[in-house]
C-alpha cells in the first residue's frame, strides 16, 4: 500500500467519522426539539412554567393591592384609618393644651 493510498483513506475515514457525527447531532437535536421550531422543547416548557409563574405571581400582587384599598380611593384603608385616628389624637391634644391654657390663665389671673 503506498502513501496516496494510505490518505485516501485516512481521508475517507474522516469523511465517515464526520458524516456519522453530523447524523448524530441532527438526531439528537430532532429528539431535542420534536415540534421543530428551532427551540428546545423542555426549554420552551421552562420558559413556559416561569410565565405562568409570573403571571400568577402578578395576579396574586393586584389581589394584594386591592386588598389594601377595599373603597378604591387611591389610598390603603389601614393608612386612611391610621391617619384619621392621628388627626382624631391632634385635635384632641389641640383641645386639652387650650384648657390648660386657659387654667393656667385663670390661677395667673388670680394670684395678681
Amino acid at each position: 500500500m503506498d502513501l496516496r493510498e494510505l490518505a485516501q483513506r485516512a481521508r475517507e475515514t474522516a469523511e465517515n467519522a464526520l458524516k456519522q457525527a453530523e447524523a448524530k447531532i441532527s438526531e439528537v437535536r430532532a429528539s431535542l426539539d420534536r415540534d421543530q421550531d428551532g427551540v428546545p422543547d423542555q426549554l420552551e416548557g421552562l420558559l413556559n412554567q416561569a410565565k405562568q409563574a409570573a403571571e400568577q405571581a402578578r395576579t396574586r400582587f393586584e389581589e394584594f393591592k386591592a386588598s389594601l384599598d377595599r373603597d378604591k380611593d387611591g389610598i390603603p384603608d389601614q393608612l386612611k384609618h391610621l391617619s384619621e385616628q392621628v388627626q382624631q389624637a391632634a385635635e384632641q391634644a389641640k383641645v386639652k393644651a387650650e384648657e390648660l391654657a386657659k387654667a393656667v390663665q385663670e390661677r395667673l389671673g388670680k394670684r395678681g
